[in-house]
């Protein structure tokens, strides 16, 4: 039920390649695919406090996963609206980068970001990812067309990041 209500929520929703309503059968049928995919693995962000044991706050995963070229992609949602803006996107942001190069062991984690989602942008490039190039005009939203960013983060990068 969490879920329906993030992904039927415009506010949330704008940000994401999905435009569509998600449908109950929709979202089974989803998570039955998820289950399934082998170039993938996805994660819940928990909120682990007193008040909220395992509080589900969003999701993120990582996919697209080519051992051969040791590469992939990631994307984050904190779908708990009073959860936003507090630092968690960050935190599980730098989780995932951390399980991608240690864990998986690749050397490039990519995603993109449409322009007009500051906030994301900049946990992006806190994070350590480096805008590397735009799909101009790709979303058209609220009546204007927008950029999508593309941006990844290196493990020498990170790796120096992590260092400092």
């Amino acid at each position: 039920d969490i879920f329906l209500k993030w992904f039927n929520d415009p506010e949330i929703t704008q940000y994401l390649i999905m435009y569509k309503p998600l449908t109950r059968d929709w979202e089974e049928e989803w998570f039955d695919v998820l289950k399934h995919k082998e170039d993938a693995v996805y994660f819940s962000i928990l909120l682990l406090d007193e008040d909220n044991p395992e509080k589900i706050i969003g999701n993120c995963a990582i996919q697209s996963i080519n051992s051969k070229n040791r590469a992939c992609s990631c994307g984050i949602t904190i779908g708990e609206k009073k959860y936003q803006s507090k630092g968690y996107g960050t935190e599980a942001m730098e989780m995932l980068v951390e399980y991608g190069f240690n864990t998986l062991n690749m050397n490039r984690i990519e995603l993109s970001v449409y322009e007009f989602n500051i906030r994301a942008y900049k946990t992006y490039q806190k994070v350590g990812f480096v805008e590397e190039g735009r799909k101009r005009q790709a979303r058209y939203h609220n009546g204007k067309y927008y950029d999508e960013v593309m941006m990844a983060i290196l493990r020498e990068d990170w790796e120096k990041k992590v260092r400092e």
